[in-house]
């Protein structure tokens, strides 16, 4: 069976960010994945993703992180 992947969140420069999330988000039971790309200007791109399914409930707990900072 197929996952379908959906991205949440990109970040640039350091991974700090996309790590937290994606801890916070692995904490409350939803399936994350974090992938990164190099840009042309030889720094990174983070991304976030999380099955389809379960994207509204992690954009909801993603939306609750964000306030807390």
């Amino acid at each position: 069976m197929w996952i379908k992947w959906v991205t949440i969140h990109e970040s640039y420069g350091l991974p700090r960010v996309a790590q937290e999330y994606r801890h916070y988000l692995e904490r409350r039971g939803i399936h994350v994945r974090l992938l990164f790309r190099k840009t042309r200007k030889m720094s990174h791109v983070y991304i976030l993703q999380v099955p389809a399914e379960e994207r509204e409930q992690a954009l909801e707990w993603l939306r609750m992180f964000k306030a807390r900072l």
